[in-house]
């Protein structure tokens, strides 16, 4: 007895499997979603260029949280399209990615936004590896990518309630604004 599995839109298997490879916290988890979304010769045209799969894996990679100067990834997709059938079509997704690093600045995690546009040719073209005995198997795979991104790092701000005329290093000025100083952090 077969089971009829309702498989999800394109866009219902996109828009996730493209979270998963930005938000994936190592390496592991990194390469699997990537294998999951992508075939495995994938023409990809990124910022205009022509890239190889394994330098569109290192771009993709250097913007998720995997890489070890970032913290975390979050993905907030704005919007998508879809035209096409159940097992294969095109999508187009709208996304921005905001990026925590590690590093501080001024006490901060400093951060940067990612904003791009994923288009994309699914076809229904994997094939279960042999043995493989569970109930799902995802067939669909991104044969085709045209990507545009930007990033921009976001300025840190500093709250103006933490900086006082008297407070250590400033120095203020008549009718001029606040300016900082070198101040003495040892007591």
């Amino acid at each position: 007895m077969s089971t009829i599995v309702n498989l999800p839109s394109l866009t219902g298997f996109t828009s996730p499997c493209l979270t998963a490879v930005l938000t994936a916290k190592n390496q592991a988890d990194f390469d699997s979603a990537f294998d999951v979304l992508f075939a495995p010769h994938v023409d990809v045209t990124y910022n205009g260029e022509h890239l190889s799969r394994d330098d569109y894996r290192a771009q993709l990679f250097s913007q998720s949280s995997a890489t070890f100067e970032e913290k975390v990834a979050s993905i907030s997709i704005k919007d998508q399209l879809e035209v096409g059938g159940q097992m294969s079509g095109l999508v187009g997704l709208f996304y921005t990615s905001i990026v925590d690093y590690k590093w501080l600045i001024l006490g901060a995690h400093a951060e940067s936004k990612i904003t791009s546009t994923f288009n994309a040719v699914i076809k229904d073209i994997a094939q279960p590896p042999p043995g493989y005995t569970g109930q799902f198997f995802e067939p669909r795979r991104v044969v085709t990518v045209n990507q545009i991104t930007s990033n921009e790092v976001v300025d840190v701000t500093i709250p103006a309630a933490s900086i006082g005329p008297n407070s250590p290093g400033v120095t203020v000025k008549p009718g001029g604004p606040i300016q900082l100083g070198p101040a003495k952090t040892n007591a």
